[in-house]
């Protein structure tokens, strides 16, 4: 068993778990800004240059369960802190690219370090603190994860603008520097037996090379379905390579004596529905956070600085309410929060969905205050609960599990919210978008609602089947 750290160092713990947060959403945010830069510099189409965004896609969610397993096997320690010196390392080789080649490679390396700090992150905070401690961590590092995507827009057009596209990686180098520093220094060793008792079971290579071959199809199939045709034989190809792949390596890790999924937690109700309740969940927050943006600047003609700075009301909201919500579920049964929080965001959508038509900024304002509060009291709570129902030798590979499916919620989330905005969304800011386009956004909203209520229906029966069993 690992040695438990000293009170004075769970801070700390925190700290490094809540870098690997921001950095990882300060990334997404901060890069995209820059790209039609990039595009000039290397003289290259839009096309081309969205690989800088995809392949960092590919290979972050695609390499979760991996890495969630090898922190098992490995330790924790050891997995997080070579997260953190690959992605400064990418960062490092982004930021000194000279080729648009160059870049996608270092951005693929960057991806990995993404994943690898990624799939352990939840799983220290369970490891290494006590279970009073676990709501109060989540959602200071929730905090850090909202922050990155506050500060992300900005920030990347302050230093494209004021600097140069390249700094847009390197500064990424010192907080990376800083991380493994503390990573080093205050993450407990585990024990050398209970890692020797790991290492010496298989490893299931084959498994590895079909999860990371399916899940790489399936999201670059909803993230191009949009620009190539969801019925284009390229998009129809590579849905039908992810379902023949997923589904070989379901059945490989059932028959596996040494699985890179554990199936067996699945067999948890509670874990089963807590993940479950967070892939509907995250599907309205991106598409939110897809869509919004579209509808203030083609709807109400807003200027692309003025819908930056309202749409981080969301995050400074989420930022205050986060930590607070997380404290709470260190005394309240997660799943009785996250059920209020989910029928507060379905009733916020729907809200939404019959108001935008309305004049003026009060309704988006309203919205995004409203779902903000929601959600900062669903994501903390439910980080917590799910890692809690995990056994503790088993974090990282929930961890990877957790991680896996919030990135497909969110991958979900943009194609659904996309393809039912578009089928009618297609005026200009004239009376054809009042008339035609909002009724493409209305339902995208009303969607958003309904998949609050899947959110809301799971964290009820994770209650329910709680009260059951004490029973």
């Amino acid at each position: 068993m690992p040695s438990q750290p000293a009170p004075l160092i769970f801070r700390w713990i925190v700290i490094t778990v809540t870098f690997g947060a921001f950095m990882s959403k300060l990334d997404s945010y901060v890069v995209s800004i820059s790209l039609p830069t990039i595009a000039e510099r290397f003289h290259v189409t839009s096309a081309e240059v969205s690989w800088v965004i995809l392949v960092y896609l590919l290979v972050s969610t695609s390499t979760l369960l991996l890495f969630g397993k090898l922190g098992d096997r490995l330790g924790l320690r050891t997995v997080f802190f070579f997260g953190y010196l690959l992605f400064t390392l990418g960062s490092l080789l982004c930021g000194a690219a000279m080729s648009l080649g160059m870049l996608i490679m270092s951005r693929f390396v960057q991806g990995l370090g993404c994943a690898m700090i990624l799939a352990i992150a939840f799983a220290v905070v369970p490891k290494f603190l006590p279970p009073e401690k676990t709501g109060w961590a989540f959602g200071i590092a929730s905090t850090g994860a909202a922050l990155g995507i506050a500060i992300g827009a900005p920030a990347g057009g302050l230093i494209t603008g004021y600097l140069s596209w390249r700094w847009v990686f390197l500064v990424n180098v010192p907080f990376g520097i800083f991380a493994m520093y503390a990573v080093n220094k205050y993450i407990p060793r585990e024990s050398r037996s209970h890692l020797k008792k790991l290492r010496k079971a298989g490893f299931d290579v084959l498994g590895a090379t079909l999860s990371f071959a399916g899940l790489a199809f399936f999201i670059y199939a909803l993230s191009t379905g949009w620009d190539f045709g969801w019925t284009s034989t390229r998009t129809l190809g590579s849905f039908g390579a992810s379902f023949v792949l997923l589904a070989t390596f379901f059945i490989r890790e059932a028959k596996c004596a040494e699985p890179l999924l554990e199936l067996g937690l699945f067999r948890s109700f509670h874990f089963s529905a807590a993940v479950t309740s967070t892939l509907f969940a995250y599907m309205l927050l991106a598409g939110n956070s897809f869509l919004l943006p579209f509808y203030l600047e083609v709807g109400k003609k807003l200027p692309a600085q003025s819908v930056g700075l309202i749409i981080m009301i969301y995050s400074v909201i989420y930022m205050a309410v986060g930590p607070f919500a997380g404290r709470i579920s260190d005394k309240v049964r997660p799943s009785t929060l996250c059920a209020f929080a989910m029928l507060s965001a379905a009733i916020c959508s729907f809200v939404f969905a019959f108001t935008l038509q309305a004049p003026g900024l009060v309704p988006v304002v309203v919205f995004l205050v409203w779902i903000a509060l929601s959600f900062g009291f669903f994501i903390s709570p439910n980080n917590n609960q799910v890692m809690r129902l995990a056994p503790r030798d088993k974090q990282g590979s929930a961890s990877g599990v957790f991680n896996t499916i919030n990135s497909l919620g969110l991958a979900l989330g943009v194609c659904v919210f996309e393809s039912l905005m578009s089928r009618t969304a297609t005026g200009d800011g004239s009376g054809a978008f009042q008339s035609a386009s909002l009724a493409g956004y209305r339902n995208a909203y009303f969607f958003g609602g309904i998949v609050c209520i899947i959110a809301l229906f799971f964290s009820l029966l994770i209650g329910w089947n709680h009260k059951k069993s004490r029973s």
